[in-house]
């Protein structure tokens, strides 16, 4: 380059850097360095913004022009120097990786795309917002390089929580939070509270194995062949299957702007009621096709073309990797005879209405892999459809007992985290957020967690239901299609995977609910011969199922291969840890029949997926985009099976037989929480968030609760990664295009050397560690049997405690931080469930519940009156003993009680009930093993009122001293 070209080039290059834009105009306010461009859009100035887009626009211009006339290692210098001069990326000069003068080239536009669309003009409509872009495909970004398009792939990180590029959808504001679930990028935009891995292998390198982490013992040497091994494997799926390359060509045709997306956030306020007599719920974001602002994404006829285009190969891929799985692909190896019957034999079996009578059996060998009436793989479809037009998050919930857990395996291998190990990427694709949760929980079935509706259970789109061990009767499985058809903002699929399909067909009859489920048996899938013959199956289906005779498949060594701990160089266990794994009872699946389960109910989704792309397809054809409501709106219909179950004859439902003592529970939207886990959001649903503390500010604490030994996100493990030579599904679901080195280091965002722990969100924030609660000593509030004479009020008590907690964050979803305390054997197990209890004793003074929005009048609790003796520690003059575990007070008959013993209750300082141990009894009922359910208040005067009220529920134990004990796990209130 001649020398006026360099001094031309340096004196663009300082004017950026100094800020001077020309026309008198001053600089905009520079963003921090941590966050390079997240641009405070409120506070830009029209005229600075356009002179700053010419001023970029020349610059670059100019660079690209002298840059193709000199060297490659002087571009090299070039497009160093012209990235920190413009701050459109925190780099040095052993960043930028340039092999090829065409790269280098490339380089600069992709510095020019980047930074120009941190310029916005402010002239979008009063429902958009410029705020997506996507450095993976091309497009740009309004308010952050690092934001991307709602099709783009987001990227993992395998240390601890993702990072979500993509901007907010209707369902931002349920999202999940909490443990390791992802954080939203856009939410700090214009602060300085977020800093990212400054390590390309630990952000958006979807290249990188995950079995090279830092934290596996391994060599370098090793750590090179495996991501050498892994690397060609990825290419060969690419070869085999393909990937998604969905690209969005808006900003390539205006400019390098963004596309515009739908501000869901205004919806609510130009939309408040449809019909003029129904209140609009922002949460569904039902908007009509006039509603949707000019040129978002829901409105182009082409990207919608290419969207679906590039979906349906998504969903083919997945499908095809599954078959091929299981000994039925590739399919280009098979006669057509094979495919003839492998569509039969794996498929979905969707009842019409009138032959639904042909489902009465729902054998695996006649139905194949999954079976769903008509309306309900229809309302499937179009929860799907809501799903990608309002770019939501779609929950996919279980309940059930310790075999859907995962007991026996680690938790991760459960068939609810093996669907959204392969279904999350699949749904991320396609403009969703999968949150599936297991919360299931051992020795038990659902009952005890369903009374409290969706504050336990959490939102649920779809429902799974696997309890059949332990809820054998009709009447308990009842109520759980009851409380969850009437819980969450959207009414669910519910999903039978065994054993519930006669309970969910009298609801399907009764109030119009959608149902579907599993077959049962084999669907003509290989069977185990001998132990010769099975290494000959693919590796999926290998001790799944067994000829007779053949016995292996009951059989630990080839039933599970779960494990405790795995080599890492990051923790050193302070307990050994156990060399086997519990849990492993013979009536438990092992980890192949959890995978089995979790793609049969793969299949049936990619199913529905499809047959949405054929809706939506055929819809554009004749009526254009957006896509017209008819076709997505779910609330009115869902409203007519929610009206129809409180319209229900309570007492004549099986749910009103199960719960005699109080059947209204069977009409009624119930709320609740419980010390229990696996719990939604973790904190936000057990009980101590409903109690008002004394004047103290106690509240309940954990007792000998234990530190967690490391948070984060736990390495894969790599005993239990698919084999070589095996077809890997999730990676299939993963495949994204060839990574170019030049663009990878311009994704990156400096971590600053002066950066507080507790601003590392993965690590700090959102890793809860459920520790005790700081207290101040009592004052000496007046606790006793009337009420406070200081306050005219009754005074919550001191002498609470928790017992038996969970540490960590035990949400039941993938993003769990739970059960990592010093003294477990199995720190990596992963499993979720806890067995916390609320207790005191009749020293413990009242415990006080701030409920909000009462209008049933209904407050019940599962209760343990069975606690032992002298168990409070603080009632024994706040002084540490021993207390005796969960398991031996179950297993010994409950101790004799006092003859003083009673219970109380209050409502708004008033003292409604003094129970004596024969009418406390007289108000319980014990439907299953281990569950006595407690009515305490029951005021059906105040239920046919049916108005808000903010009500002060209290409780107690009145009588018996230390001996006066009771625990309480969970409450349910309407």
């Amino acid at each position: 380059m001649d020398p006026p070209a360099e001094q031309e080039l340096a004196s663009l290059m300082t004017s950026h850097r100094n800020g001077d834009f020309g026309d008198g105009l001053e600089s905009p306010s520079t963003p921090s360095r941590s966050s390079p461009n997240f641009t405070n859009r409120s506070s830009t100035n029209n005229g600075i913004t356009k002179s700053l887009a010419t001023t970029r626009s020349t610059t670059f211009q100019g660079v690209k022009r002298y840059i193709e006339k000199t060297s490659l290692q002087k571009k090299i210098v070039i497009v160093a120097l012209l990235a920190i001069a413009v701050g459109s990326a925190v780099m040095t000069m052993s960043d930028v990786e340039i092999e090829t003068e065409e790269e280098a080239v490339e380089t600069v536009e992709i510095i020019h795309h980047e930074t120009s669309s941190n310029v916005v003009d402010n002239k979008s409509t009063p429902a958009a917002t410029e705020e997506s872009s996507s450095p993976h495909s091309g497009s740009s970004s309004s308010s952050s390089s690092l934001l991307t398009g709602f099709h783009d792939a987001s990227f993992e990180n395998i240390y601890g929580a993702n990072y979500y590029l993509k901007p907010r959808g209707v369902g931002y504001p349920i999202r999940p939070t909490g443990g390791i679930h992802p954080i939203y990028m856009i939410d700090h935009q214009n602060d300085n509270d977020i800093t990212l891995p400054d390590d390309d292998e630990d952000w958006q390198n979807y290249e990188i194995s995950p079995y090279t982490d830092k934290r596996l013992k391994m060599t370098p040497e090793e750590r090179q062949v495996e991501q050498t091994e892994w690397e060609a494997k990825l290419q060969s799926i690419r070869d085999t299957y393909g990937y998604w390359n969905f690209i969005d060509d808006y900003p390539s045709k205006n400019n390098g702007k963004s596309r515009p997306t739908v501000d869901w956030s205004t919806v609510y306020n130009q939309k408040k009621y449809t019909d003029n007599t129904k209140f609009y719920n922002p949460l569904h974001g039902e908007i009509s096709k006039e509603d949707f602002p000019k040129d978002v994404w829901q409105s182009d006829n082409n990207y919608i073309r290419n969207f679906i285009k590039e979906s349906r190969s998504l969903i083919n891929r997945v499908r095809e990797g599954i078959y091929a799985e299981y000994g039925w692909g590739p399919a280009d190896t098979l006669s057509k005879e094979q495919l003839e019957l492998r569509s039969d034999y794996l498929k979905v079996t969707i009842a019409e209405e009138d032959d639904a009578s042909n489902l009465k059996s729902i054998d695996a060998a006649t139905h194949g892999v999954a079976w769903i009436y008509r309306n309900s793989f229809d309302a499937l479809v179009k929860k799907l459809l809501n799903a990608m037009i309002t770019n939501d998050h779609f929950f996919v919930t279980l309940g059930g007992h310790s075999s859907a857990a995962g007991h026996g395996n680690n938790f991760f291998q459960s068939y609810m985290m093996q669907f959204q190990n392969v279904m999350e990427p699949v749904f991320d694709r396609l403009g969703m957020v999968l949150v599936t949760a297991n919360r299931a929980q051992g020795g038990m079935g659902t009952l005890q967690a369903v009374l409290a509706g969706g504050d336990v259970y959490g939102e649920h789109d779809f429902m799974v239901w696997d309890s059949s061990m332990t809820e054998k009767d009709g009447k308990l499985q009842d109520v759980f299609h009851r409380m969850m058809l009437l819980s969450g903002h959207r009414v669910p699929i519910l999903f039978d995977i065994g054993g519930g399909k006669n309970s969910m067909d009298r609801i399907r009859n009764e109030v119009g609910a959608h149902v579907g489920g599993l077959t049962s048996g084999n669907p003509h899938l290989a069977e185990t011969e001998s132990l010769e013959q099975a290494l000959t199956l693919p590796h999926a289906l290998q001790h799944v199922f067994c000829k007779g005779g053949v016995a292996t498949c009951g059989q630990t060594e080839f039933k599970y291969n779960a494990s405790c701990w795995t080599d890492r160089v990051d923790v050193d266990p302070p307990k050994e840890q156990n060399k086997g794994y519990g849990g492993q009872a013979k009536w438990h699946p092992g980890n192949r029949s959890h995978q089995l389960v979790a793609r049969r109910m793969t299949l049936l989704f990619l199913h529905a997926l499809d047959e949405a792309m054929n809706v939506w397809e055929k819809a554009t054809e004749s009526e254009g985009n957006p896509l017209d409501g008819k076709y997505w709106h779910l609330a009115e219909e869902e409203e007519k099976i929610r009206d129809k179950l409180k319209s229900a004859n309570a007492t004549a439902t099986p749910c009103g037989e199960a719960m005699k003592l109080t059947p209204r529970v069977c009409v009624t939207q119930m709320r609740g929480g419980t010390e229990w886990t696996p719990r939604y959001r973790g904190d936000e649903g057990n009980i101590r968030r409903l109690l008002k503390p004394p004047p103290s500010g106690y509240v309940p604490e954990m007792i000998d609760i234990e530190e967690q030994v490391y948070l984060g996100r736990d390495p894969l493990q790599p005993q239990q990664r698919v084999p070589k030579g095996e077809v890997d599904v999730a990676m299939i679901a993963r495949s994204l295009p060839p990574r170019k080195k030049s663009r990878r280091s311009l994704s990156r965002i400096e971590m600053p050397t002066s950066a507080a722990p507790n601003k590392v969100h993965f690590v700090g924030k959102h890793a809860s560690n459920e520790g005790k609660m700081l207290r101040k000593e009592s004052k000496g509030g007046i606790i006793g049997r009337h009420l406070a004479e200081d306050s005219g009020s009754i005074v919550p008590g001191e002498g609470w405690e928790i017992g038996d907690g969970r540490a960590g964050f035990c949400d039941g979803t993938s993003n769990a931080v739970c059960s990592r305390h010093k003294s477990h054997d199995c720190l990596m197990s992963g499993h979720n469930d806890g067995r916390g209890v609320l207790q005191g004793d009749a020293l413990s003074g009242w415990l006080v519940f701030n409920l909000k929005d009462v209008t049933q009048g209904l407050f019940l609790a599962r209760m343990q009156p069975w606690q032992p003796f002298n168990s409070i520690k603080r009632t024994e003059g706040w002084t540490t003993v021993n207390n005796a575990a969960r398991d031996r007070y179950l297993k010994a008959p409950p101790p004799p009680k006092p003859a003083d013993w009673r219970v109380e209750v209050a409502v708004n300082g008033v003292v409604i009930k003094s129970l004596n141990e024969t009418e406390y009894n007289d108000s319980c009922i014990q439907p299953g093993y281990n569950l006595v359910i407690c009515t305490l208040w029951d005021d059906e005067e105040r239920a046919r009122k049916n108005e808000k009220e903010d009500v002060e529920f209290a409780f107690r134990m009145a009588g018996g001293g230390r001996e006066g004990v009771m625990g309480i796990t969970h409450v349910y209130y309407a």
